[in-house]
């Protein structure tokens, strides 16, 4: 398991050694998925992720402040990473991106602004996976976390696309004006152009380092 990754892969053999599944010969995603979904806190996975960060942010700088990045993958499939986009203000931290987040696992990372003269910290992540059906598709994750939090709010956003959406440039104007008003608090299900049966929910919180919590699923599990 590579650094930031926290938890052991949900396959079709750990449903398998479940009571529901042992004689279930047409697993589905579906089935991976909802599994992922009720072991989300076992084994203190989630709790090993965020102490990691938590040691992590400690080699940032402490007056700037960071976003603390956890992703879960519950969507019966691994995700890949894409690509990732930086609003010229915020670059990952001492934790990289993580490449491939296996079905029922944790990743971690942090993003940080560049310096002191850009107190600011906008950006998002692409992975590729799959929908209901085993259509592939992006799920996109963004955040903005100014330091000042006085006169400004974190704020955050998701979409679910078709495969490759998020490498056309003139996309990221329109996130971006769509994550100003999203708020704390955002599910993918609330755009009309979701992919079918997907579910990215996220949330952050609003102190100095603030948690954010993204979750890749799919409807009805």
């Amino acid at each position: 398991m590579g650094d930031g990754l926290f938890g052991n892969p949900i396959t079709n053999s750990t449903l398998k050694g479940l009571p529901d599944y042992a004689f279930e010969n047409n697993i589905e995603s579906k089935d991976r998925a909802r599994v992922a979904l009720n072991m989300k806190n076992a084994e203190e996975k989630s709790m090993r992720a965020v102490q990691y960060l938590q040691d992590m942010k400690e080699q940032c700088d402490g007056d700037l402040g960071g976003t603390l990045c956890l992703l879960y993958n519950a969507t019966g499939n691994p995700i890949r990473y894409v690509t990732h986009y930086d609003w010229g203000n915020g670059h990952p931290g001492p934790t990289p991106y993580p490449m491939e987040i296996a079905n029922g696992q944790w990743a971690a990372f942090l993003h940080v602004p560049l310096s002191r003269d850009k107190p600011y910290a906008t950006g998002a992540i692409v992975y590729s996976g799959k929908d209901p059906r085993g259509v592939d598709c992006d799920w996109m994750v963004s955040w903005d976390n100014p330091t000042d939090k006085i006169n400004n709010t974190p704020k955050i956003y998701s979409e679910v696309r078709e495969k490759d959406h998020f490498l056309n440039p003139d996309h990221w104007p329109v996130i971006y004006n769509k994550m100003q008003v999203s708020g704390i608090c955002h599910d993918s299900v609330k755009d009309v152009d979701n992919q079918y049966g997907c579910s990215l929910s996220i949330s952050i919180g609003s102190n100095r380092f603030p948690i954010l919590v993204a979750v890749f699923t799919l409807q009805d599990v």
